[in-house]
């Protein structure tokens, strides 16, 4: 019997032994496993449960071997700890708000929880082998050698971390990539998303966090930005954000996926008002293009010579946005004027401020071209140093 099916059949037998509906939570309060949840309230309360896993705090110490706390939205919850004989490995856990214990309850579930923590013990260490086992394959899967990349793409499948699939997508996550800041939760991303799967499908998604901090994740699918984007969403992940790489059809490619997601993670930072928290290397755009260059070492004197003039002249900030916009609108003054919510005899008299500084022609289509690129160029090396 596999380890896996060892903490689930005691757990199954010890719930139908006391007659309850019972969880097992990991040292971090995060769910493990549960014994069969039959009836519709019972549902309703394990997706309660699946939704708020590992967002509860430590639940305190036990008294007379076990601990009775408010877990919202649960409410009064008896937890059991469970060792593996030399430390805490979790806790078994039933909901009492709505059905009391009875006096021989206690007892039973008690006894009958000494043997789950050495079984829970064995699955997280298996848990870690495997989240071990993955790191190593994800990392060859998306290296320089061919070889490599073909032989791990194969062991993902076959080991199961990656689901068989005719598509493949990266997704590059991390948290503030600017130069001085701190690299951000990205694991803790990228464990909430891979939790988020576990419990929303039956996909088999790997990821992991490289060297360098970034996290990355292999979807056997094309991702959903905006799905992706409401987990990020969560506090906790202390605003990580994500690029998505275009779908490969083969395992052994997703290098090249995971390269323009890393470049679509570098556009979120860039232009995050523009682009959210998620962005896929399609929607980049040009922003994906400037991206590439070296914004970290530019100043205003690489810009063409249109652009460094604007900046230059001491035009205020709402005279140069409004000529971004107009840029953005494809010089379209209605467009403008609607975008920006000015009335359109106003846009025209800051076009003007504009256009004496150039001494040019604003419906020129190079003059255009210039600004426009100039101006996004020297708003994500201002975006660096935010």
């Amino acid at each position: 019997m596999s380890t896996a099916a060892g903490l689930d059949d005691a757990l199954q037998d010890l719930s139908e032994a006391v007659g309850r509906r019972l969880v097992v939570l990991d040292w971090a309060m995060a769910v493990v496993g549960y014994s069969i949840h039959e009836a519709e309230g019972d549902r309703r309360r394990l997706s309660l449960l699946l939704a708020h896993s590992g967002r509860w705090g430590p639940p305190g110490s036990p008294g007379g071997g076990y601990i009775q706390a408010d877990l919202p939205p649960l409410g009064r919850c008896l937890l059991i700890p469970l060792t593996d004989h030399r430390r805490l490995v979790g806790y078994l856990l039933t909901v009492v708000e709505d059905a009391p214990l009875g006096e021989e309850e206690l007892p039973v579930l008690l006894q009958g929880s000494s043997g789950l923590g050495v079984l829970l013990s064995l699955r997280l260490l298996y848990e870690e082998h495997d989240r071990s086992r993955a790191r190593e394959l994800l990392i060859r899967a998306t290296g320089p050698d061919p070889g490599e990349r073909r032989a791990a793409a194969e062991a993902l499948v076959a080991e199961r971390h990656v689901g068989a699939a005719s598509q493949y997508t990266a997704v590059a996550i991390d948290g503030d990539p600017r130069p001085g800041r701190s690299s951000g939760p990205a694991a803790l991303a990228v464990q909430t998303t891979l939790d988020f799967v576990a419990q929303s499908s039956t996909a088999s998604v790997a990821g992991t966090t490289l060297d360098d901090g970034t996290g990355v994740l292999i979807f056997p699918r094309p991702v959903v930005k905006e799905r992706l984007a409401r987990i990020l969403v969560d506090p906790k992940l202390g605003g990580a954000r994500a690029g998505i790489g275009p779908v490969v059809g083969r395992l052994e490619e997703v290098r090249h996926s995971l390269t323009l997601a890393r470049r679509a993670l570098r556009v979120t930072w860039l232009a995050p008002a523009d682009h959210g928290l998620a962005i896929t290397w399609d929607d980049a755009g040009l922003d994906g293009m400037l991206a590439l260059l070296p914004l970290e070492q530019m100043t205003v004197e690489d810009l063409p010579r249109s652009a460094r003039k604007l900046l230059l002249s001491g035009l205020s900030p709402e005279i140069l946005s409004t000529l971004q916009a107009y840029l953005d609108c494809g010089g379209d003054a209605q467009r403008t004027a609607l975008a920006l919510n000015i009335h359109r005899s106003t846009l025209y008299y800051r076009l003007g401020r504009a256009r004496s500084v150039l001494d040019a022609d604003l419906g020129d289509g190079g003059l255009r071209a210039e600004l426009h690129i100039g101006l996004r160029v020297h708003d994500m090396r201002k975006a660096l140093e935010r």
